[in-house]
């Protein structure tokens, strides 16, 4: 568990900065240890509690982020889950970044060229996979969980846990070889920070502390009342 105690990488339509402090989550939700979905024990991440701005349960993807976090070899999977309450309180249908972060491809759409779903990826930015695209190179968008292109949709939570945790995860490695004799827990803060805002991160304690702050505050609230260790 981190010792330590955001705003997005773009302006949103979402809840701002300072709605976190008034607490990630409001009320118990009923479900279980055990996710549905896939029947995964996600029973260490279990907080009970839903996003008081979405009303959507927070225990809902964890199976998804317990799944990512194994395969990227990222340490602390509750992290990811006070991430997802920053970016998108939750709401896996979420479109920000009217300002389009990594601008708009050639042939592309202003509405193809946003940040999506669950941890707002951004399929313009070219350090995302291509799965996410459809085959003519375009944004798969599709939010329909009946049709058949749901699968690699941006809106798909498992397809966005994993695009997110793999861009933090490639983050820690360029911060890693970057800056030597870092502890773990500040190298999550550095490559949490750089997802946010690229190359924020300038030492083992020079990062975007604005960011990192509000996605702690959330990550100790889960944290507690998960009996998180």
């Amino acid at each position: 568990l981190f010792s330590l105690v955001g705003l997005a990488a773009c302006s949103s339509d979402e809840p701002s900065a300072s709605d976190a402090g008034a607490g990630a989550g409001a009320g118990r939700s009923d479900a279980g240890g055990v996710t549905p979905a896939t029947g995964c024990d996600a029973s260490k991440l279990r907080t009970g509690l839903v996003a008081k701005q979405t009303g959507v349960n927070v225990d809902a993807f964890d199976c998804a982020i317990l799944a990512a976090t194994a395969k990227y070899h990222e340490p602390d999977p509750m992290i990811f889950k006070a991430i997802i309450y920053v970016e998108s309180r939750f709401d896996r249908t979420s479109v920000a970044c009217p300002n389009l972060p990594c601008n708009q491809p050639a042939g592309w759409t202003n509405e193809e060229s946003r940040c999506y779903g669950l941890m707002q990826i951004v399929p313009a930015c070219n350090s995302t996979p291509k799965t996410v695209l459809l085959s003519n190179g375009h944004p798969n968008l599709t939010t329909d969980t009946s049709a058949v292109g749901y699968a690699g949709s941006v809106f798909n939570p498992d397809v966005n846990i994993d695009v997110g945790v793999s861009g933090i995860a490639g983050n820690r490695g360029q911060v890693v070889e970057q800056f030597p004799g870092c502890t773990t827990d500040q190298y999550t803060m550095m490559a949490i920070g750089n997802y946010n805002s690229y190359g924020s991160t300038k030492s083992c304690t020079q990062i975007n502390g604005e960011y990192t702050k509000i996605v702690l505050e959330a990550y100790r609230e889960y944290s507690q009342a998960a009996g998180y260790v």
